[in-house]
């Protein structure tokens, strides 16, 4: 072989790992599926390395609430999630709360993200925006307004504080609904939106146990189930522990916290590990699709 087929040769070797190793390169099998396996409902593995199978799309809208950002093909979920997505809405709406706005769930067969998630892998995590747009209450939404009508900050994630200016005095209410739920595990929100819950809560803060601060969430509540019953092959998280408003929503006031969010400690070498999928994920993305109805 001559040396510039040789060096062809190493810059296709090349092209092709890189290809291998990148979801830039290479499509997301996972994204690419849009219909849900004609399986028996059932969420797989963990919720940041799972899939999901026989999974049903949520309603573009019904009683209390109404889904946004559409365009984005990823309102699916196990049926255990939106049965509680409709309890939940139907609560809210009970106790004059608002309606919820309803983001991002799970893709048709769950699985990994190319962006945006790390979990919602297995139809058990829904985003909900802290926002309530009063039009989306008085009428449906049009399809151009469900995928562009902002989202309302109740913190700027940047400068770590809470916006009071849009703080929602119907966030505590709608939150506690969720919380006390028993099909729910957890509830993310930005750290700063906690304190202030705690700090409304006072001694009344049983229910802030599972709202759990985490990065980003600043828009949105993240609401998390556990694993149903049936499904033998989800992976729980252990239940929560500890104060509702204990040391725990310390660490995200420290200085150890600011310098991560500030980039300023000393950096270390990582190697990422990309977690192996379950055995069971193979067959649900390779599934026959579920008929829809009419077809």
């Amino acid at each position: 072989m001559s040396p510039n087929a040789q060096l062809v040769s190493r810059i296709l070797a090349t092209a092709l790992c890189l290809a291998a190793s990148f979801p830039a390169f290479a499509q997301n099998p996972w994204e690419a599926v849009k219909r849900p396996s004609n399986q028996l409902p059932a969420s797989i593995g963990g919720y940041s390395n799972g899939c999901l199978s026989g999974a049903e799309k949520m309603p573009l809208r019904g009683d209390g609430f109404q889904l946004v950002r559409t365009g984005r093909d990823r309102h699916y979920g196990n049926p255990y999630l939106v049965e509680f997505l409709k309890d939940f809405a139907n609560a809210v709406d009970e106790q004059d709360l608002g309606r919820l706005q309803i983001g991002d769930m799970s893709m048709a067969r769950g699985g990994p993200f190319s962006s945006g998630h790390q979990s919602h892998q297995q139809g058990l995590d829904a985003d909900i925006w802290f926002s309530q747009d009063r039009r989306a209450a008085e009428r449906p939404l049009t399809p151009w307004e469900r995928d562009n009508i902002p989202a309302v900050p109740m913190a700027d994630a940047r400068k770590h504080v809470l916006l009071e200016k849009n703080w929602d005095p119907r966030i505590p209410g709608i939150l506690r609904i969720a919380s006390e739920d028993p099909r729910v595990a957890r509830i993310f929100v930005h750290p700063t939106i906690k304190r202030k819950m705690c700090d409304i809560a006072g001694s009344d803060n049983a229910w802030l146990r599972k709202v759990r601060p985490w990065w980003g969430h600043n828009y949105h509540f993240h609401v998390r189930l556990n694993c149903p019953p049936e499904d033998k092959n989800c992976k729980p998280q252990p239940k929560v522990r500890g104060k509702p408003c204990g040391g725990g929503l310390d660490w995200w006031f420290s200085d150890e916290f600011y310098a991560i969010l500030n980039d300023t400690r000393p950096k270390k070498p990582e190697k990422p590990k990309k977690p192996v999928m379950p055995a069971q994920c193979t067959q649900v993305l390779t599934a026959p699709a579920a008929v829809t109805p009419g077809q």
